[in-house]
């Protein structure tokens, strides 16, 4: 009996100690492919995640979560979204928050607001202490206009714990509503702590370049430079470097060393990346400005694709512009056409979108005072601002049409100018200018001007680009996540370098 009872004994401690190296060697496996998706190489770590070998149900959901954020990486929301609800039906409850986080991203890319909130808040209920659908949950209700339950959120996460994913949100809402030095000293005062965060030198060498404090902008992406070429991530190193160099077409004359001190903390940070992997948003990877925009501006995809309309100022004294939609597709544009008058201006786009991107001439409306409209537009350049987002107010006052001005409650930040009012019935109603002059509003209106948003009438369009007057009768209304998700494609980021 005795005898017995110690093989049995032997063979369980066998078997638990073989069940701790399979566990221990699909972790190290997992923390393989965590390190790939980090730096870019999906093909790498696809290829990886077919050898895993499998030991329980926990552990292939922990590998359909992968695949879901590698798809997510690469915008193929669709698939993501395949991999992710795959997991969703696992009995670990990590791994289930994990799943919902995804879905909610999807839902948040898609211009699917109201369901990304849905699944977020499901993520939050089933475990709390995860960040990133606090953010994801932020990010949402920013988009469609809450922004003060938005800041609540974000303001509670960074009072508690002021990490880099934090930071770089509340960040980022800061910058979206014009407060550029709250949104740098929030980078700042991160950067003391953890000075080779690459992700945070990232956004603030961006801020600093809105600054116009160009080498402070330089030095910090010279580091994130610098991680992506020990990284080897070609995409990376290649889209950082034009960064720099279009700021500076003769920074890299003399060849960029990389110190061994440099690599050491960078191999550190590294290392923090993959331990961290779950806590970090991932990030699709929309297509890459070829220079680093010194001003941004919003606008609207008309003409069959082939244009875009913004403001003049925007695009005025620009050497270089670039279009970016809200579905995260790049293209080179030239002025074809502007109005100093109107404050009007029309891109001509080197890689036309797809026809069903343009707002039809047709769904031009008249504004009428007392509607119920939405500003969509691009306030903020950052991590967790990549897709428009969106104000809602009424018209309040519309002056002649010399002057092609109206009024409306809807708030209008900087970044905005040249974004698209709709009304309810998701017509365009006007186009948001965030510049104005005062006085000469004053003398022209005789009213002193709030500080209600200022927007271009869509009538006056057509004084420099001529359309059917003929509006499409008026419809279904439209809630503002509904017509938020309508008009994602259509609405346009516009960067410039002077």
């Amino acid at each position: 009996m005795f005898k017995r009872n110690f093989i049995i004994n032997l063979f369980l401690i066998f078997f638990f100690q073989i069940n701790i190296i399979l566990a221990d060697t699909f972790d190290f496996k997992i923390d393989e492919i965590r390190a790939e998706i980090n730096r870019n190489d999906l093909k790498s770590a696809i290829n990886l995640l077919k050898k895993v070998e499998v030991g329980n149900d926990t552990q292939q959901d922990k590998v359909y979560i992968l695949y879901g954020d590698i798809y997510l990486k690469i915008n193929q929301t669709i698939k993501a979204e395949e991999f992710y609800e795959k997991a969703f039906f696992t009995t670990n409850k990590y791994v289930e928050s994990l799943s919902l986080v995804g879905l909610a991203e999807v839902k948040l890319i898609q211009g699917k607001i109201d369901q990304s909130i849905k699944l977020s808040k499901q993520a939050i209920s089933i475990n709390p202490d995860l960040i990133r659908p606090k953010i994801i949950l932020a990010t949402a209700l920013t988009r469609i206009g809450e922004g003060q339950q938005a800041i609540e959120i974000l303001q509670d996460l960074y009072d508690n714990q002021k990490t880099a994913a934090v930071s770089l949100a509340i960040s980022d809402y800061y910058f979206a509503f014009n407060d550029i030095d709250a949104a740098v000293n929030i980078l700042e005062n991160y950067l003391k702590r953890n000075p080779n965060h690459i992700r945070v030198l990232d956004q603030i060498a961006g801020l600093y370049l809105f600054k116009g404090e160009k080498e402070k902008a330089i030095q910090a992406k010279l580091k994130v430079y610098k991680f992506h070429k020990l990284n080897k991530d070609k995409k990376k190193i290649l889209s950082t470097k034009s960064w720099i160099l279009s700021v500076d077409p003769f920074y890299f004359d003399e060849p960029v060393v990389i110190e061994k001190a440099e690599e050491k903390k960078i191999r550190k940070y590294r290392q923090k990346e993959i331990e961290n992997y779950d806590e970090k948003k991932v990030k699709p990877d929309y297509e890459d400005f070829v220079f680093a925009p010194s001003g941004i501006g919003s606008g609207f995809v008309v003409g069959n694709g082939k244009f875009v309309i913004t403001n003049y100022h925007v695009v005025e004294n620009a050497k270089k512009i670039a279009v970016r939609n809200g579905t995260g597709i790049v293209s080179e544009a030239s002025i074809a056409d502007y109005s100093k008058d109107y404050d009007l201006a029309i891109l001509k786009l080197k890689n036309p979108y797809p026809k069903k991107f343009a707002i039809d001439s047709k769904n031009f409306a008249e504004p009428k005072i007392g509607a119920d409209v939405i500003s969509i537009g691009f306030p903020g350049i950052g991590i967790t601002f990549d897709q428009p987002t969106i104000t809602q107010g009424i018209i309040s006052k519309i002056f002649d049409d010399e002057t092609g001005i109206m009024l409306t409650t809807a708030a209008i930040n900087q970044g905005n100018s040249g974004g698209p009012i709709f009304n309810l019935e998701g017509k365009l109603v006007g186009v948001s200018f965030a510049t104005l002059d005062k006085l000469g509003v004053l003398m022209t209106t005789g009213q002193i001007p709030s500080d209600m948003g200022f927007a271009i009438k869509s009538n006056m369009i057509k004084k420099i680009f001529p359309y059917d007057n003929k509006v499409l009768p008026q419809s279904a209304k439209f809630d503002k996540s509904t017509l938020y998700e309508k008009m994602l494609p259509s609405v346009a980021l516009i960067a410039v370098s002077d």
